[in-house]
């Protein structure tokens, strides 16, 4: 399975638990062609779990690790050995940053190790320079020494008080290596190194990039800490009519710990006063919240789960964060069809947070969880959710259970937040069909929404709907087989 036109982005990975995300987000289940991105720099159990990660959609290459923490220090045979070991299918030659003719002597001696050994993957020279034209002309004294692979290197910048290059230094100079490499190279296979993201996923397909890494896929994540802050934001919205001199006390208390753990080494020291005053703030909470709105309590759920969570569960949340990520920003792009659903008064019997998918209950979300169980939900079908409480959703959000019917008047409120969402999501979507099985009062956020595409909606009553929204979906799967 390979994808004939869009770029394939390359997940980053160089640990077991980077291997271990990617299997919890079922990308070997996924919709088109996905890649995996290593590098020698890492242990021979790391090397071995790379290679027996195997699916018929992924597409697996190395590379030296040179702009790695520890640097490259292998001479090539060694290198080659692992690439080997690791059965990646690209592997990448050891280039030097802005450094076209360092770079173009490692070249050399790559080439001619590489011609002189029987190796099973496919070596990838690296074009780099300070200007179009140096890239140019690297480029082609790796034309002319062989290579039919070659990436674009040096594109990136270091962050700030960080040893890695993460950011592209210049999204002009990009497109413009790239306009100059594709004006003297048409067809030739090409590889962005460090610079695949989302938003340049169109800008790969329009010059035909072969794809491109991605590292910060990652770190798509909340920690606790970070979610209790907000929930706290969100539950002091609702106690401004409720005076309680204790818990403001204990509240300023935080707000005073907050600016020491500014310090890191005093941060070590608070942690503990500060878990302790979670644990106060939360249990005034308990005892005020019957006289606050139902969200209040449903929010403090959530606080007290966050606040107790052990570390197998803080995993189990992240994951679910990327997985949501890479289901909203990545696996959406190789889908061809959508289908936008409604949310349901019917909330499973799980804890704060979930996602969407595991939380809705009514019909239409039971029968896709069982085709989805059963393997029989088509992979090129992609799912949103409009909910009468939080608007335009994914799947995989995480959300909180609430109670909020869809009227008129909410629809209203919500229509431009959620044309303004879908406007976002679809701007790099290319669907061929979207099908819409919800509500009257929920088809009032999308009226007259241009979608630009194909748009069926599913009529009649509820039993009618969840009819034909089955059909349609069966529909998508028999094209697809």
């Amino acid at each position: 399975m390979r994808s004939e036109t869009h770029p394939i982005p390359f997940f980053v990975v160089d640990r077991p638990m980077s291997l271990r995300i990617l299997e919890y987000c079922e990308i070997n289940n996924q919709n088109g062609v996905f890649g995996l991105m290593g590098h020698a720099n890492t242990t021979k159990r790391f090397q071995e779990l790379f290679k027996n990660f195997c699916s018929d959609n992924i597409v697996k290459m190395a590379d030296s690790g040179v702009f790695s923490k520890n640097g490259c220090r292998l001479d090539y045979e060694n290198l080659f050995s692992i690439y080997k070991r690791m059965s990646a299918e690209y592997g990448i030659m050891i280039d030097f940053l802005k450094d076209k003719e360092r770079t173009i002597e490692s070249a050399e001696s790559a080439i001619e190790i590489y011609e002189k050994g029987e190796y099973p993957f496919k070596l990838v020279g690296v074009a780099q320079g300070n200007t179009t034209e140096d890239y140019l002309e690297c480029y082609d004294n790796l034309k002319s020494l062989g290579f039919d692979h070659i990436a674009v290197g040096g594109l990136l910048k270091k962050n700030i008080n960080s040893a890695r290059y993460v950011r592209v230094k210049d999204e002009n100079f990009l497109r413009d290596v790239l306009a100059e490499i594709r004006s003297n190279y048409r067809r030739d296979w090409l590889f962005m190194l460090g610079c695949y993201s989302p938003r340049r996923h169109a800008l790969f397909e329009e010059f035909g990039v072969f794809g491109g890494d991605y590292k910060g896929w990652i770190f798509n994540y909340k920690t606790p800490e970070i979610w209790i802050e907000d929930l706290n934001r969100d539950l002091a919205q609702f106690e401004k009519e409720i005076k309680n001199m204790e818990l403001e006390k204990l509240l300023r208390r935080r707000e005073e710990l907050k600016k020491l753990e500014k310090n890191i080494e005093l941060k070590k020291k608070t942690e503990k006063e500060r878990f302790e005053l979670d644990v106060k703030i939360l249990n005034i909470r308990k005892r005020i919240a019957p006289k606050i709105a139902e969200e209040y309590s449903s929010k403090l759920q959530t606080f007290e789960k966050l606040l107790y969570m052990d570390k197998e569960t803080k995993r189990e949340y992240r994951f679910k964060q990327i997985r949501a990520y890479l289901d909203n920003n990545i696996f959406s792009l190789f889908r061809d069809y959508l289908l936008i659903i409604s949310c349901s008064q019917k909330k499973a019997d799980i804890s704060n947070p979930a996602s969407a998918i595991e939380l809705y209950d009514g019909s239409t979300f039971r029968v896709i969880k069982k085709m989805h169980r059963e393997r029989r939900l088509p992979k090129n079908i992609y799912i949103l959710i409009i909910s009468a409480k939080y608007g335009l959703l994914g799947s995989h959000d995480l959300i909180e259970k609430y109670d909020q019917k869809m009227t008129g008047d909410r629809a209203k409120e919500l229509k431009h937040d959620i044309e303004k969402k879908l406007d976002n999501f679809l701007s790099n979507k290319k669907f061929k069909e979207i099908f819409v099985s919800m509500g009257k009062n929920y088809c009032l956020t999308i009226e007259d929404f241009d979608f630009k595409v194909p748009i069926e909606y599913a009529s009649g009553r509820i039993g009618e709907k969840l009819s034909r929204t089955k059909k349609w979906i069966n529909s998508i799967e028999m094209q697809d087989r």
